[in-house]
């Protein structure tokens, strides 16, 4: 039923329109209706008639033209693509959609927020997605090109403008070069958009251009590399060469941006003009299929590549603006602080999330469930560990202790849901470092000790480790005794020994022990018997 033959006073559970997601984030949208709710991109640069093959393929290949219950007219024509926000995508990860006569269903709201019409939703699974591709044939490399024209940014970002005046500065000798590029390519996008196909008009420009592209690509592709294999090292080198590059890292960053996007556009304009070649087509059909293949994943490799280093420079920032002594970077026309690069590489970031059609996600805040603290845990410690707290998931509990190594020292006790860690303060507050960290699953005993007056103690037995910790004498009653107990329990929830660990004797008889209670002792492994 089409949204004009709605009733107006509810909704129909019958779709009006059909999303048929074909890989993660891009979905074809089907049906005669203009969707106001969805920003559709339709299949451009190319010809009527590879558009409509397109179209008649994809109907058939995701079910669409197959539906006997699709009475309304048109429901199996394909308007174009919608990319999924990435909101959207984030929470299809948690939530379910809503189903009836067993298809997912999306609710389609009026301004007043009233749900007028349902679209047929289908998420892509990774089978799915391969099935279709398969079904499609050659026309899979016309709907992985649509795919990537629709992944094509128009601009780059006014928000990351303070980052491109550092590229300018550090780099005016290729500033010309990679502006005209990025000008140049997206006029040629504009071009074919409006004429609807990639001519000889369009792409001529571009394919002059092909030695600068490639080599404005590679020279900052090259800066890339050398940042990301300088930053793979311990956390005080790192924090060293931050300091004395940062500029430099930001500089770089931007520019592979424009150079990898300049790339990126004229590769997906070279295969649309092959595609206008229908003379040719059958010998241009290999061609076609590895131009646009290689494309995709060399530019996901290097936008990946970009994001790794933008999120170890955004981390290494915002640590390091938490810790005492805040140092300053040498920019080129005023001394700026760690707290502004970490702005700068957020901004870049967030645009390339946005181009990768991904959210920018950073560490959560932390807010530990159990606290072994005399007055709740410092502040300034949770906002340091934030950033350097090792594995994924939140902070369950985080303790005072006192570290039993060669003289007591004072440290602090965190776990999560998978590792548990110890580090003493002055690492922690001074350096922004956690110096042990050990994976639950090495967790093989936990013994915790009241004492009586004396202070509680716990001794953590890992698979390499014995560690032995104690607490605080306000520790030794009432709720701080009962917050420490939690945090013993909480490791003890973890105790395990793994089968290869187990060893057995015929020594020991280990069917049954005293009082008819079942062995679980652990003896070592069986020696040569010898006369």
């Amino acid at each position: 039923m089409s949204r004009s033959e709605e009733a107006v006073d509810g909704p129909t559970e019958e779709a009006s329109a059909s999303l048929v997601e074909i890989e993660p984030g891009i979905a074809v949208l089907f049906g005669d209706d203009q969707i106001a709710d969805f920003d559709v991109v339709p299949f451009e640069m190319m010809n009527s008639q590879a558009r409509q093959r397109l179209t008649d393929q994809l109907a058939v290949a995701t079910g669409i033209g197959n539906v006997a219950a699709q009475a309304a007219q048109g429901m199996q024509n394909a308007q174009g693509l919608v990319r999924l926000t990435p909101k959207t995508l984030k929470d299809l990860k948690t939530l379910k959609p809503m189903r009836s006569a067993g298809e997912n269903l999306g609710a389609l709201v009026d301004s007043n927020s009233t749900i007028r019409s349902f679209i047929r939703w289908e998420p892509a699974t990774a089978a799915q997605s391969a099935q279709i591709l398969s079904s499609l044939g050659p026309a899979a490399t016309l709907l992985a090109l649509q795919v990537q024209m629709a992944s094509m940014s128009q601009r780059l970002d006014e928000n990351i403008q303070v980052t491109r005046d550092v590229l300018m500065a550090l780099h005016q000798d290729q500033w010309a070069r990679l502006q005209g590029l990025h000008e140049t390519t997206l006029r040629a996008v504009r071009e074919a958009r409006a004429a609807g196909v990639v001519n000889d008009h369009v792409y001529s420009p571009i394919s002059t251009r092909e030695p600068d592209l490639r080599s404005q690509r590679l020279l900052f592709t090259e800066f890339v590399d050398d940042h990301v294999k300088a930053l793979d090292t311990d956390i005080k080198g790192r924090r060293a060469y931050i300091q004395k590059h940062a500029e430099r890292i930001i500089a770089d960053a931007h520019g592979m941006l424009m150079a990898e996007g300049s790339w990126h556009r004229a590769q997906v304009l070279r295969a649309a003009h092959i595609l206008r070649d229908e003379a040719n087509a059958a010998e241009n059909e290999g061609l076609l299929a590895q131009l646009v293949a290689e494309t995709k994943r060399e530019h996901t490799r290097s936008m990946d590549k970009l994001a790794d280093l933008l999120g170890r420079l955004e981390t290494h920032s915002r640590l390091t603006a938490e810790l005492p002594g805040e140092w300053t970077l040498p920019f080129i026309s005023k001394r700026q602080s760690d707290r502004d690069t970490a702005v700068m590489a957020m901004s870049l970031a967030e645009h390339v999330a946005a181009l990768r059609n991904r959210v920018h996600t950073r560490p959560a805040e932390l807010d530990p469930a159990v606290e072994v603290f005399e007055e709740g845990s410092p502040q300034d410690i949770l906002r340091i560990l934030r950033w350097i707290l090792p594995g994924e998931g939140p902070l369950l509990a985080l303790a005072d202790v006192n570290l039993d190594r060669r003289g007591t020292a004072d440290a602090y006790l965190g776990v999560t849901p998978k590792r548990f860690f110890i580090s003493t303060h002055n690492a922690v507050r001074k350096e922004g470092v956690i110096e042990h960290d050990f994976a639950l699953t090495d967790v093989r005993y936990v013994r915790f000790r009241e004492r009586g007056k004396q202070t509680p103690e716990i001794e953590i037995i890992t698979k390499d480790e014995n560690i032995k910790l104690t607490f605080s004498p306000w520790a030794a009653s009432g709720t701080g005794l009962e917050a420490a107990q939690r945090v013993g329990n909480l490791l003890a929830a973890a105790m395990n020994l793994p089968e290869s660990e187990r060893r057995t004797d015929p020594l020991l008889n280990t069917d049954v022990l005293p009082e008819g209670r079942p062995s679980n002792v652990i003896s070592a492994p069986q020696a040569e018997m010898t006369d």
